[in-house]
């Protein structure tokens, strides 16, 4: 069993709760389920937005305010459960390119393009057997992951949508993860606590973390593929994949089971949210400090910006921005 080296957040630090510096009405959309920033350059001011039988598109110019344009609409035709954007999008050459994969609780992938104009197409992809929880898409636009309640996670090829390969799980899989820096490696989140690492190429596991809780959420540091974040049972672990036998810090951050965590794009900060919690927290990864805290409703999952310190979530009808300086 790991050795207890918890110390609890929420006890140590003085709570101060920060308003978002920018909100953005949406009530007429009805409730936001999901948010997504773009994870390329390319394409890093995009933001998806996903409702209950609908997706926005947004562009976001991010100063000293955050203005949010609402591009189009696509219609969904049930609950999006996940959202994730290629690589291939982009608006700075016409005509525009979007393309991105809605994941609904129909247990169907769907793949949407996207010129903006008049040509749309929406492919279905039929496999999974749950609710899928996770889709993303590796850097070289070679592959889409995606990760159900059905304890597998399947790769469909780009080029086609066709199913390369499913990996059997012992557990639901929750999370998904490429690295920017290494476009063949997939992580594999498990509920059952157990964190695998994939090459996809050949279709073999190469490295496992298991902590022996539960998850419900796991991320790779965008700037460092040596460390992985996950949490579990409200336990935010930080794990160095050098010396993978224990985390090399584990803090409880919720009370509660659940939620969802993210790293900042340099990867000095964690954001997480848990609505069993109420709250949204920014912790600072080598200090383990409280950075921010907020008081939150009906919270989506918690997203970054490519590039600016910039976290995200949809809070009820309302879509909520943060500014974080790690210092």
């Amino acid at each position: 069993m790991p050795v207890d080296m918890s110390m609890d957040i929420l006890e140590t630090t003085r709570k101060v709760f920060s308003e978002p510096n920018f909100v953005k009405n949406l009530s007429e959309h009805g409730q936001i389920i999901h948010v997504e920033f773009s994870p390329f350059e390319w394409s890093q001011d995009l933001i998806l937005i996903g409702f209950e039988k609908k997706i926005l598109l947004a562009h976001l110019e991010i100063g000293d305010h955050v203005d949010v344009k609402i591009l189009t609409e696509f219609v969904h035709p049930c609950r999006s459960t996940t959202l994730s954007i290629s690589p291939e999008s982009s608006l700075s050459a016409l005509p525009n390119q979007i393309l991105f994969c809605a994941g609904g609780n129909d247990f169907k992938l769907r793949i949407y393009s996207s010129d903006l104009l008049e040509n749309n197409t929406c492919k279905v992809l039929s496999g999974h057997t749950s609710y899928i929880n996770d889709s993303v898409f590796d850097g070289e636009n070679n592959y889409l992951a995606s990760a159900s309640d059905d304890n597998t996670v399947k790769i469909w090829v780009t080029d086609d949508f066709k199913l390369k390969s499913t990996f059997n799980l012992s557990s639901p899989g929750i999370n998904v993860c490429w690295h920017r820096s290494d476009s063949y490696k997939l992580l594999v989140a498990e509920k059952i606590g157990i964190i695998r690492f994939y090459n996809v190429e050949t279709e073999t596991p190469i490295l496992s973390l298991d902590y022996g809780k539960p998850l419900s959420s796991c991320h790779w540091a965008p700037s460092d593929r040596d460390i992985v974040a996950s949490l579990q049972l409200g336990e935010l672990l930080i794990w160095e994949l050098t010396k993978p036998c224990l985390p090399l810090n584990n803090n409880i951050i919720f009370p509660e089971n659940g939620g969802s965590i993210k790293f900042s794009p340099h990867g000095e900060l964690i954001a997480g949210v848990n609505s069993l919690d109420g709250s949204l927290k920014i912790i600072h990864v080598k200090s383990q400090a409280l950075k921010l805290t907020a008081s939150v409703t009906l919270p989506t999952n918690v997203c970054w910006h490519y590039r600016s310190p910039v976290v995200c979530i949809g809070d009820d009808t309302k879509l909520c921005f943060w500014k974080v300086s790690a210092n």
